[in-house]
């Protein structure tokens, strides 16, 4: 009499439909962590950037008698939605990469809203449609820096002005109400400050200069 040979044990139906479940689980409950972790590091990304900006925007500065490049607001179609794009003078001078793209002439782009720079404004000079205009007018907050106040008035000459320039990302829902905000980027009530939350990503500069941020 032979001994029965053994037969291979294999999975059954039920058995690999649990361990499916189990690993459909256990990615659920993963993806969250990972899409906040690569916002943050995106939110990182911006700060490391704009304060790059803010130094060449001084350097600028420092070149053209304290003067700061102007403000741009485009009301033709194919441009409207570039509204204070980043200098082109800081790229025609070789303070940041130049860019071909419409709306991209300084070729730095806002890592959550491609195809558009970050965004750039202070009290002063203003060109509309690339023609000069009346002076850009900043809102800001009574308690700059803080931002906590709903407060505020608007500014339109660097002399009265708390804020020197400020430069922005749209944040991580470039469309959403926050960030559009018409008080955005100075009211606190339109910063972003955690993850999965929507609201602008900012970098000021005092009127004597001093770089701040955002939380």
């Amino acid at each position: 009499m032979r001994a029965p040979i053994p037969r291979p044990q294999a999975f059954t139906l039920i058995e690999l439909l649990v361990v499916i479940a189990i690993v459909a689980l256990l990615a659920a409950m993963l993806l969250p962590a990972l899409a906040r972790a690569k916002e943050k590091a995106k939110v990182t990304k911006a700060h490391a950037e704009l304060y790059g900006v803010g130094l060449a925007l001084e350097m600028y500065a420092d070149d053209s008698d304290g003067q700061l490049p102007p403000v741009r607001v485009n009301c033709n179609t194919d441009l409207a939605d570039h509204w204070c794009q980043f200098p082109v003078e800081l790229a025609d001078q070789g303070y940041l990469a130049r860019g071909t793209r419409p709306g991209l002439a300084a070729n730095m782009e806002d890592v959550f809203n491609p195809g558009h720079t970050y965004k750039y404004a202070a009290p002063g000079p203003q060109l509309l449609n690339d023609s000069p205009g009346t002076n850009f007018k900043l809102w800001v907050p009574n308690d700059f820096p803080e931002g906590a106040t709903d407060a505020g008035r608007y500014y339109s000459t660097p002399k009265d002005s708390p804020v020197r320039w400020v430069l922005w990302s749209l944040g991580p829902r470039p469309d959403s109400a926050k960030s559009q905000d018409s008080h955005a980027p100075m009211a606190g009530a339109t910063w972003y400050r955690r993850a999965g939350d929507s609201g602008v990503i900012a970098r000021f500069a005092s009127r004597d200069g001093t770089q701040l941020k955002t939380p």
